[in-house]
């Protein structure tokens, strides 16, 4: 894109009117003035302007990265910026003082570095309905400007561009740039922003100025410059070689390609000359993300900003680091199904276990002997269970009920933890006869070495 020979369009109301705004806000709003016209969409009430980082930057040799904290918050600022027009009333032909905003929305995308801008109703006729008085110029004169206060006084000269005089008041200049309660002395306001201006339009625009001052008794009261255009330098004739070289890039695919895209006649010459390569595959891989509907805002924006950065065309370090967490993600959650899994088959084989283990139980339980089932009666009430009943031979257990199921409860707790004794007595001497097992140990002799 090469927006910096076009015009800026303003009404000498807008120009006059009492509004401050910061650098990179004016710089905003001028260029999203020429965007409108330049993508033909117009400026309205109803429509919104988009303004690329990258364009940003070329537009006014900005960083890239610089620009994206520009335009974001400005995007956040110029919401609440106001001015005050000063006009006549139509139909009365009164004095009229309006206030409004510039912008009635603005946005900003994160990610993508694009501010949209909506101009006010308000704003709009004093920039799109030129009918009567009117200033224009070209954005290059002032985009190299690092004081608003610098382009503000450009665009006051420009009324007068035809004349290279003009006089004004001092309070009315202050009032303008909204500066008079900053700088109510004289020598702070001239060394600050009337002396940096003049400065910066010496520099960068294509204006000559310079300023006296005119006293109204022994008060400074008007500001009188002078100005000219500057005469510009013919340009110096190519070499027929340099010819010939740029004639056959205009003619090539990748060429046609670039300027498709809106990058500029000689932006796409000096990318080809520069690096051809490297200016072939950024246009590949930047056609082949627009099939996917990945690119939102300025093809050429994005086209500028990969190949001046210098950043490998490809999956960007953001786009690399979400696949990688993206597979982080999907494998640890194999790995939480995976053990919640596991974790609920042990717990179905415990269960299992333990249903089995008391079945064991149960089994060994009805199992027992009689006089198994009577000593081990014996030894429930030798260890101090009280017994209110008496043994019942033919029932095998206790004549009382309540009583019988206390004893079976305790039968099956000894069984458990029994079923499996530790051996640790010495066996006996062959020669020697097997001692007589003490009380209390028949079932272990049963259901441990011995049998019933």
């Amino acid at each position: 894109m090469n927006s910096k020979n076009e015009l800026v369009v303003k009404s000498n109301r807008l120009i006059e009117a009492s509004y401050r705004l910061t650098l990179a806000e004016q710089r905003i709003i001028l260029f999203a003035i020429v965007e409108a016209r330049r993508t033909q969409k117009g400026l309205s009430a109803d429509t919104f302007i988009d303004i690329l980082a990258a364009d940003y930057a070329a537009m006014f040799d900005v960083p890239v990265k610089q620009a994206y904290e520009q335009i974001k918050e400005a995007a956040q600022t110029l919401f609440y910026r106001e001015f005050i027009l000063y006009d006549i009333r139509p139909d009365t032909g009164k004095e009229r003082m309006t206030k409004g905003r510039w912008v009635s929305a603005a946005s900003y995308i994160d990610g993508d570095g694009v501010i949209q801008l909506q101009f006010s109703g308000v704003i709009v006729p004093y920039i799109t309905k030129l009918e009567a008085e009117f200033t224009r110029y070209k954005l290059e004169k002032v985009a190299h400007m690092s004081s608003a206060y610098a382009i503000r006084l450009y665009e006051l000269l420009m009324q007068w561009g035809s004349v290279g005089r003009r006089e004004v008041e001092l309070e009315w200049l202050k009032k303008i740039l909204m500066v008079d309660k900053n700088y109510e002395r004289l020598d702070n306001f001239k060394k600050w922003v009337v002396d940096v201006a003049m400065s910066q339009i010496n520099e960068h625009s294509d204006l000559t100025a310079s300023y006296t001052q005119r006293k109204t008794g022994r008060a400074v009261t008007h500001l009188i410059f002078k100005f000219s255009i500057k005469e510009e330098a013919a340009p110096e004739k190519a070499p027929a070689k340099v010819k010939e070289t740029h004639a056959g890039i205009r003619a090539s695919g990748l060429f046609k390609r670039l300027r498709s895209h809106g990058i500029g006649d000689r932006l796409a010459i000096a990318w080809i000359t520069k690096d051809e390569a490297r200016a072939s595959a950024t246009v590949e891989y930047v056609e082949a993300r627009a099939k996917q509907g990945l690119i939102k805002g300025s093809a050429a924006g994005y086209l500028r900003t990969l190949f001046e950065s210098g950043a490998e065309v490809g999956p960007s370090v953001f786009e690399t680091e979400l696949e990688a967490q993206a597979r982080e993600t999907e494998a640890k959650a194999r790995e939480a199904a995976n053990s919640a899994r596991r974790a609920e088959a042990e717990k179905q084989a415990k269960a299992k276990g333990d249903r089995e283990a008391k079945d064991r139980i149960k089994a060994a339980v009805l199992a027992l002997a009689p006089e198994a089932k009577r000593a081990l009666a014996d030894e429930y009430k030798a260890g101090g269970a009280v017994v209110r009943s008496a043994w019942d031979e033919k029932k095998g257990g206790f004549r009382d009920s309540m009583e019988n199921i206390a004893f079976n409860l305790w039968l099956q707790k000894r069984v458990s933890t029994q079923s499996q004794p530790k051996n640790t007595a010495p066996e006996p001497e062959p020669s020697q006869p097997e001692p007589t097992p003490p009380k209390g140990t028949l079932y272990k002799k049963m259901f441990g070495r011995g049998k019933i």
